[in-house]
C-alpha cells in the first residue's frame, strides 16, 4: 500500500507546485503565494491532529519541525532566486539531486537494501526527474556566480525537508505532528518577511498580485498538505529510498499539467523522461 501512497503523493503534491506556477503566471506575489500556501497547509495538520489527537508539545518534536519547516521555506525561497540567476534547465535538475542524498543516506545509515530491478527502477526515475525541466534551446552559461551557492544551499535545504521526515520517522514521531510544526515554522517566516519588506511603488500599484498571490497559493497549500501526508504515510511502512525518487517525481506531474493548461509543446527529452517514468515504476513493482 506504501507504494500507492508514494505515487498518490507525487501526483497531490505536483498539483501544488502546479498551483504555484499559475500563480507565477498570474504575475502573483511569490511572498504572498508562499505565506498563503504555508497557512492552509498548516491549518491542514491542525485539522488532522485535532481528528487523531496526535498533538505532542515537547522539545524533540518542535527541533524536527524546525528542521523540515527550515529545509521547505529556505529551499523554495533559495530555489526561486536561484531560478532569477541562472537556467531552470540547470536549477532544477542540480536541486533535485537532494534524491541522491536521501537515497545513499537510507542505504548507508538505515541499511535500506534494493533488489537490482529496484535499483534500475531507482536510476530510472531519478533519470526522468533531471530530464523534464531540459530545454535544448535555453542558454546554459552562467554569468553570476553566486547561483552556484545558491543551488548548493537549496539542494542541502530541500534534502533537511525530505530526508528529516524520513529520521524523524525513525525516532517514532508522527509525521503529521512533525510537518505541523514544519509548516508553521515556515508560515512565521514568510510573515516577518511581509511585515519587514515595505511594499514598493511597483508593489502598491500591482495590489492584485498580492491578490493572486494568496487565491493560489492557498489553494496550493491544500495539495502541499495533502502530498506530504501521503508521503509521510508511505515513509512508514515503505524504503525511503523508493519513496524519494517516487516523491520526487511532482515535477512530472507539472510539466503534463503545463502542457495540457498553457499550450506547452512536449519536447524529445519530455517524451523521454516520462517514458522513464513509466518502466522505472514498473520496475519498482517488480
Amino acid at each position: 500500500m506504501w507504494f500507492f501512497w508514494a505515487l498518490l503523493s507525487s501526483v497531490t503534491f505536483g498539483m501544488s507546485g502546479f498551483l504555484m506556477k499559475v500563480s507565477s503566471a498570474r504575475q502573483g506575489s511569490v511572498t504572498h503565494t508562499l505565506w498563503s500556501l504555508y497557512l492552509t497547509g498548516t491549518l491542514g495538520f491542525a485539522i488532522w491532529m485535532a481528528v487523531t489527537g496526535q498533538f505532542r508539545l515537547d522539545l524533540p518534536i518542535l527541533l524536527g519541525g524546525l528542521i523540515v519547516g527550515l529545509g521547505s521555506a529556505a529551499g523554495n525561497w533559495l530555489f526561486m532566486l536561484a531560478l532569477a540567476k541562472g537556467p531552470a534547465s540547470l536549477t532544477s535538475p542540480l536541486v533535485n539531486t537532494n534524491i541522491l542524498l536521501i537515497i545513499a543516506f537510507s542505504v548507508t545509515w538505515y541499511g535500506e537494501a534494493l533488489s537490482l530491478t529496484e535499483w534500475m527502477g531507482v536510476i530510472l526515475l531519478v533519470g526522468a526527474v533531471f530530464l523534464i525541466p531540459i530545454d535544448p534551446d535555453e542558454e546554459l552559461s552562467i554569468r553570476n556566480r553566486s547561483w552556484y551557492a545558491l543551488v548548493i544551499a537549496a539542494t542541502l535545504f530541500f534534502t533537511f525537508r525530505n530526508g528529516g521526515l524520513k529520521v524523524t520517522d525513525e525516532m517514532d514521531m508522527a509525521g503529521e505532528t512533525v510537518l505541523f510544526y514544519g509548516y508553521l515554522f515556515s508560515w512565521l517566516w514568510m510573515s516577518i518577511e511581509i511585515l519587514r519588506r515595505s511594499p514598493s511603488k511597483q508593489e502598491i500599484r500591482k495590489r492584485i498580485g498580492i491578490r493572486t498571490g494568496l487565491l493560489w497559493g492557498g489553494i496550493a497549500g491544500i495539495f502541499s498538505f495533502i502530498g506530504m501526508q501521503l508521503y509521510t504515510l508511505a515513509l512508514i511502512e515503505g524504503l525511503a529510498s523508493i519513496v524519494a525518487p517516487l516523491f520526487a517525481t511532482n515535477s512530472l506531474v507539472v510539466a503534463l499539467l503545463s502542457i495540457r493548461c498553457f499550450g506547452e509543446r512536449l519536447s524529445f527529452l519530455q517524451k523521454i523522461s516520462l517514458l522513464l517514468l513509466f518502466v522505472g515504476l514498473a520496475l519498482t513493482r517488480v
